[in-house]
């Protein structure tokens, strides 16, 4: 029997946390500019400029992570029978079941690791690439579940039910 599909969502009750931390570096950005165009001494302006530059990069990415969670009502990664999409990029694409030879949750990294079933007609360029990247992400496809509210023993097991499943179709189809 399968299991129910998982859909996870963005956390949103993050934004409590990340909303006043946006307005704190607003303020630092505000009085770093100031100190920067009242002060006569060259280093403390340049220390004040490069202040007001950070303040202006992490509220900046800050800002727009929180004005997406809020905005964002539909679900960020979907967990189903067809496989597991992953909706956040601007083109969702899902991986099949069928084309996983491995997935696991590394939940203390907070990833989906799927490692793909071998290709027929990869080069041998190809195959060093994946080889390559399958070393430094530790899987061919990596689905990060930062920001997003989710059980990990409820996507363990539907990972694993979901798997032996499309495993199950495949041998019954040989």
């Amino acid at each position: 029997m399968q299991p129910q599909p998982i859909l996870l969502y963005r956390r949103r009750w993050t934004l409590v946390f990340q909303v006043p931390f946006v307005l704190l570096m607003a303020v630092c950005l505000a009085f770093s500019l100031y100190w920067a165009s009242v002060s006569n001494d060259r280093l403390l302006t340049a220390l004040c400029l490069c202040a007001a530059f950070v303040s202006f990069c992490v509220g900046g990415t800050l800002g727009r992570s929180a004005l997406e969670a809020y905005r964002e009502q539909d679900p960020a990664v979907v967990i189903d029978a067809t496989g597991i999409t992953d909706l956040r990029q601007d083109d969702p694409h899902t991986v099949t079941w069928e084309a996983m030879e491995r997935v696991h949750l590394a939940d203390y990294e907070g990833v989906i690791l799927v490692k793909l079933r071998p290709g027929h007609r990869d080069s041998a360029l190809g195959v060093i690439v994946k080889a390559l990247k399958r070393w430094q992400q530790r899987g061919d496809v990596v689905f990060a579940l930062g920001g997003l509210a989710h059980d990990p023993r409820q996507i363990h097991t539907a990972l694993k039910a979901f798997h032996a499943a499309a495993a199950t179709r495949a041998r019954a189809g040989l």
